[in-house]
């Protein structure tokens, strides 16, 4: 059996929001209390901050952590001699934001499940911050895949599933719930586990952050990004909020181009597939240009200059096509959206130093390193010229 002294408030009660307790222990801006109301943060969860209470007057809590000695909180206050042991103090936890780490784990759990049920896909790493749950899987899935597994996750969190915390001893474990964990085994003396349903549930996990009671607390899935085997999603009223923002842009395109659905999607297909096509004739154009550089050089105090308009062309392109430039020239291209393009296989004319004489002049931004530079050249007349003219003092 486990002490139930040993177990901290945040694990027994995480709803309570507010206590009253007393110093225990001060290392300079940092305290301990009595029972331990705020969650020092880990498994990808951020630790909780809110307010002290001290003799009538609010300091603020800015973190709360876990060292060899116990749980700390960090006060935002010089004076801590102010402070004394023992004395009764009101502790008071930022509320909305742990409440929304809460609803974001519970549904982390629930979603790495139905990953692992549908497509034996694992998650390797998740954080939560604000109702977002950013998670790292084991492979790519496709966004069938995913809008698969968020559809098939909602109807559990509609369903109201309860989420049971389980805090047993390491005998018990061992005896009882160590042969159907999902993930990693605990060595701890006190195990904390989060179930997925009643009875015996169908999740269960070793994990020592807070959750909420009932999975319908999270409202609903949604999928922000997926990008790799990234999966960004959104919880409660900021995924409602994310959705209705995604759905009015689409509503925009449905409205000019008169196009809805699978529709839309084909025309914005092809049209993907007749740019990519330009992309690379781009990228074809600038090799044969760069091959024959020769043609355009113009020589500036012994260096190798080539000036070329190219409205059209982008950084992508340019950088595809660089490998076919000779040795010792420097090239300024103005690009697309007014981008002035500096590349160099001179080591005596970094284009990084031309970009830091054009930032002085035009006030604009802009940045690189020694092979590669750009910078904006909207409202600048003549921008050529104005490299030329560098060049000629360097």
């Amino acid at each position: 059996m486990v002490n139930e002294s040993s177990i901290p408030l945040f694990w027994k009660n995480p709803y309570q929001k507010e206590i009253t307790c007393t110093i225990s222990k001060i290392k300079e801006n940092n305290i301990q209390f009595s029972q331990e109301l705020l969650y020092p943060g880990g498994g990808g969860q951020l630790p909780d901050n809110g307010v002290l209470i001290y003799n009538n007057e609010e300091y603020p809590i800015d973190a709360t952590y876990k060292d060899s000695e116990g749980i700390w909180c960090k006060v935002l206050s010089t004076e801590t001699s102010q402070f004394d042991i023992d004395k009764e103090v009101i502790l008071r936890l930022n509320w909305e934001r742990r409440y929304s780490f809460m609803k974001a784990h519970s549904a982390q759990h629930l979603f790495t499940h139905v990953l692992e049920k549908l497509f034996h896909c694992e998650t390797l790493k998740a954080n939560f911050e604000d109702n977002w749950i950013e998670m790292e899987v084991s492979q790519k899935l496709t966004p069938d895949q995913v809008f698969e597994a968020v559809e098939y996750a909602n109807d559990i969190i509609n369903s109201g599933t309860e989420v049971i915390s389980v805090i047993i001893s390491q005998e018990e474990y061992k005896k009882e719930y160590k042969h159907r964990i999902r993930g990693k085994t605990s060595e701890e003396e006190v195990v904390r586990l989060i179930q997925l349903g009643e009875n015996d549930g169908f999740d269960l996990v070793g994990c020592g952050g807070i959750h909420v009671k009932n999975l319908s607390e999270s409202k609903g899935i949604v999928v922000e990004s997926l990008k790799g085997n990234m999966i960004k999603l959104v919880v409660d009223k900021h995924g409602f909020d994310f959705a209705n923002s995604q759905r009015r842009t689409m509503m925009k395109l449905e409205e000019l181009t008169q196009k809805k659905d699978e529709k839309l999607v084909e025309m914005i297909s092809n049209k993907m597939t007749n740019f990519d096509i330009l992309e690379s004739g781009n990228v074809k154009l600038l090799k044969m240009i760069f091959s024959n550089i020769h043609s355009w050089q113009k020589r500036i105090n012994d260096y190798s200059c080539v000036f070329l308009e190219l409205p059209e062309i982008d950084r992508q392109a340019i950088q595809s096509a660089a490998k076919e430039i000779a040795e010792g020239v420097f090239l300024s291209i103005i690009g697309k959206n007014d981008i002035l393009y500096l590349l160099s296989s001179d080591e005596k004319l970094p284009a990084n130093d031309i970009v830091k004489e054009l930032l002085e002049i035009t006030g604009n931004k802009g940045g690189g390193n020694k092979a590669f530079a750009q910078i904006s050249i909207q409202g600048t007349e003549k921008p050529l010229k104005i490299v030329e003219n560098i060049i000629k003092e360097f």
